[in-house]
């Protein structure tokens, strides 16, 4: 007699399947956690690079921080190579088709690129993926407006008067530096140059600082740590233009502003 191999039946089948289904079914969400945390941590490790590259640059130059914008950039010029990266015309970036968008050069004249072993890579999160017209712009990271004030505050020049501006490390002292951000990542739609402007008082988003980690910012502090902020509200997140209005009671905007700057005049100084 012949032994007759069996089969699976259709009903035997049809509950792998089922199985198999179910067992994707809960290890896709762990693999698109565990690819969000890996792009998270690859931030906070640019942001931390650019951030130690910023200390050994005032260890080189006297205490005094890399500068914000170049040398007379707030008036509307700028010679390049004065500032941590490109921010004149040949380094500007924006939506549109704007030259420094894909303009590799930008990072050959930047202050801060020597002090990075010129990786380029490290100026961009990889969470920031929205093409601007001309194609994926090359940076997301932008500095804190009243760090660095090189230039500016010899020349009386204040965007957020009259909170402090620093321009050496020792300046840091309010708020310390391990609550003090120095570089962060700023919305595609109103990056600009390298310089992000901060509003202490009015309770805005002159520049509007990014939210590409769940509703969260990564950011670096002067003491060269670097981590991700999560915001509590949703202000951020929708943000597509400047000066967007947070409110003088948004936990969000108390957060930032406080590690932004000090004001010398409050009595909380």
């Amino acid at each position: 007699m012949k032994c007759r191999a069996r089969g699976f039946t259709l009903i035997e089948l049809l509950v792998v399947i089922a199985i198999i289904a179910i067992l994707a079914a809960m290890l896709l969400p762990a693999l698109a956690r565990a690819k969000s945390q890996a792009m998270d941590m690859k931030c906070v490790s640019n942001l931390k690079q650019l951030q130690l590259g910023a200390i050994l640059y005032k260890n080189d130059y006297k205490d005094y921080l890399v500068p914000n914008s170049p040398f007379d950039g707030f008036n509307g010029a700028g010679l390049p190579g004065t500032s941590w990266i490109e921010s004149t015309s040949v380094g500007e970036e924006g939506m549109g088709n704007d030259v420094g968008n894909t303009n590799l050069a930008m990072y050959k004249v930047g202050l801060l690129v020597p002090y990075v072993a010129n990786a380029a890579g490290v100026f961009k999160c990889p969470v920031d993926t929205i093409p601007s017209k001309n194609g994926q712009r090359l940076r997301s990271y932008s500095m804190n407006g009243q760090m660095g004030a090189v230039y500016m505050a010899p020349a009386h020049f204040n965007d957020d008067s009259p909170a402090l501006q620093y321009s050496k490390d020792s300046d840091i002292t309010h708020p310390a530096p391990v609550d003090a951000f120095v570089f962060t990542e700023e919305n595609c739609y109103t990056i600009q140059d390298g310089y992000l402007e901060v509003d202490t008082h009015g309770s805005t988003y002159p520049d509007v600082p990014a939210a590409y980690h769940n509703n969260g910012g990564c950011y670096s502090f002067a003491d060269g740590h670097a981590q991700i902020h999560k915001w509590k509200t949703t202000v951020l997140l929708k943000a597509k233009s400047h000066s967007v209005g947070a409110g003088p009671n948004s936990p969000d905007w108390i957060w930032f502003s406080t590690h932004a700057a000090a004001d010398p005049t409050s009595t909380q100084y």
